[in-house]
């Protein structure tokens, strides 16, 4: 199948020699004369097709949580305490490196052939995690998900753009942030009770009839919106315009900088040259990548035309900060429930419905009033506030806090995430050309998770570190071995003595203290980014009256 039997536009003439065929197979159409009509689809259809995308969306996000609580059970199955590390972080590492691909594809080939092949490739992944035999394969199964997803949460929000109109944009962003909010924080409970009645596979057999469901309704229902074709290639030009050395640099740099986490403080001590050559490695790539993204141009993962934007490159920084203090969060919380306070991961995952509905409802407040407000700085500068005094109000917590404490510094820090968590998607989309919509998007998405990916790692790092450095080393039943391998689903069973299990437990909680000040110093670096926001307003009026005005001035 060609490109242009995916796109399904007006046949053009027929090339006059094989040669021209073979140019010509890869343009969609002659680029048209004038902007094609934009025409939304009817209510009913919509809905269907909104329901398909939030469906899409809901799996992606519950697949970043979900594994969070099976975890131990799968290193005692697989004996691989030593790759913990990597089961949530092969996900993150995929979702981030390659956003700007799928952004590019986006932008040059038809929307619903790749977000179908990006479902597909998600539900490969799954059926690989679902079947592994050993530890290897399944980090190769979150690999693969992790490319497919990140595919799907680019394309969600592409599709969303051309298919809604401007004025509801808002409210479908609020509902999607919802939706993403909810399934990755209610992951560690569907998690926890397929591992605990079931089997912890089910995590990953649940993706196939939901991904299954999406892909039917998105073939039958969704044709390519005309107007989001915004540009025209050739076969030839195709290697040139996906940047394959800045992503290979970038996958290379985010598994030094895990690599580094995983071993520094717990396998080897930092000092040793391990660790260091590890961190060195990362700084060296990401140098390396500034030059390889300099070189590319406009075929670069990350366009510096786009990043030097002072809005995208101020909502990057904030995004990478601001969600890394969030997943960190979301990690920490069930290992604070489980170990200190010695619940079950289901019932971990009920105490964290505070942090569910509160940054649902307002995620969903939150892109409402900016629609209506129209300047997006008072949500980054109110959100980094809550983000802040709920990160320090949650280091306050003991094993024996009460409900009322654990509840309300979650209500107090969900706040602040649920009110920036779109934010990034909502002005990008707002302010961008729609020829740049689809790799704006993929940019700040590609922070959102090169944030989540560090975020998590350093905060695991963190808490290890600190709650090794805080056993005895004279208690031969309390050893660094011995703790890790029980994890905190079973660290109850496997320190039945109290006063040894009251020594483990006040170690994991100076060390989940420790990865909360982590979480602290994020969201402070948060709320000082955002004072570098412009005040500037994204409703349609405004950007277009700045458009035009921009356009006058150049003609002067």
């Amino acid at each position: 199948m060609t490109v242009d039997e995916v796109a399904a536009p007006p046949k053009a003439a027929e090339p006059e020699n094989e040669k021209e065929k073979q140019d010509e197979v890869a343009k969609p159409a002659p680029p048209p004369a004038g902007p094609p009509s934009i025409t939304y689809p009817g209510v009913w259809h919509y809905s269907v097709l909104a329901f398909a995308l939030l469906l899409a969306m809901f799996l992606v996000a519950l697949d970043i949580s979900i594994i969070a609580t099976a975890i131990p059970t799968i290193t005692a199955e697989f004996h691989s305490v030593s790759q913990i590390g990597w089961y949530g972080s092969a996900f993150f590492m995929s979702l981030a490196a390659f956003q700007a691909f799928w952004g590019k594809a986006y932008k040059y080939f038809a929307l619903k052939v790749v977000f179908l092949t990006c479902i597909g490739i998600f539900e490969i992944g799954s059926l690989i995690a679902a079947l592994a035999p050993n530890s290897h394969v399944l980090i190769l199964g979150r690999a693969i998900q992790g490319l497919g997803g990140a595919g799907i949460t680019g394309g969600c929000y592409t599709i969303f753009a051309f298919i809604t109109p401007p004025k509801n944009m808002p409210a479908i962003l609020g509902l999607s942030s919802s939706v993403w909010s909810c399934s990755s924080v209610l992951g560690p409970l569907l998690g926890g009770l397929f591992t605990q009645d079931v089997t912890w596979r089910w995590c990953f057999w649940v993706n196939l009839p939901i991904g299954g469901t999406t892909m039917l309704i998105l073939f039958f229902f969704f044709k390519t919106p005309a107007h989001s074709r915004v540009a025209h290639t050739t076969w030839k030009e195709v290697p040139f315009l996906f940047d394959f050395p800045g992503i290979v640099t970038i996958v290379a740099a985010l598994v030094c900088i895990l690599l580094a986490f995983e071993d520094g403080g717990v396998l080897r001590p930092w000092t040793n040259s391990v660790p260091i050559g590890l961190v060195v490695g990362f700084a060296l790539l990401m140098g390396l990548l500034v030059v390889i993204e300099w070189k590319q141009g406009e075929n670069a993962m990350i366009v510096l035309r786009i990043m030097k934007r002072r809005t995208i490159f101020i909502l990057a920084l904030f995004n990478l900060t601001a969600q890394a203090a969030g997943f960190s969060r979301t990690y920490n919380l069930p290992i604070y429930f489980q170990a200190a306070q010695g619940t079950s991961p289901s019932q971990s995952g009920i105490r964290m419905l505070p942090t569910v509905l509160t940054t649902s409802l307002f995620s969903f407040i939150g892109s409402i009033a900016l629609g209506k407000l129209g300047y997006y700085k008072p949500f980054l500068l109110v959100g980094a506030v809550f983000l802040t005094v709920g990160s320090g109000m949650l280091y306050t917590l003991e094993p024996g806090s009460s409900a009322a404490h654990y509840i309300g510094y979650q209500i107090l820090a969900s706040i602040g995430s649920g009110l920036v968590i779109q934010i990034n998607v909502v002005v990008a989309q707002a302010i961008t050309p729609r020829p740049d919509m689809a790799v704006t998007i993929a940019l700040v998405l590609l922070w959102q998770f090169v944030g989540g990916t560090i975020g998590v790692s350093a905060a695991q790092n963190i808490l290890n570190n600190v709650l090794l450095k805080s056993l005895p080393v004279d208690n031969p039943n309390i050893t660094a071995a011995k703790v890790l391998a029980a994890g905190t689903t079973s660290l109850h069973d496997a320190f039945p003595d109290p006063v040894d299990l009251s020594i483990v437990v006040n170690a994991y909680m100076k060390g989940i203290r420790a990865a909360w000040i982590w979480g602290i110093v994020l969201s402070g670096l948060a709320l000082l980014i955002a004072f570098g926001a412009e005040w500037r307003s994204i409703k349609v009026e405004d950007v277009k009256k700045r458009a035009e005005k921009k356009a006058a001035a150049s003609q002067a």
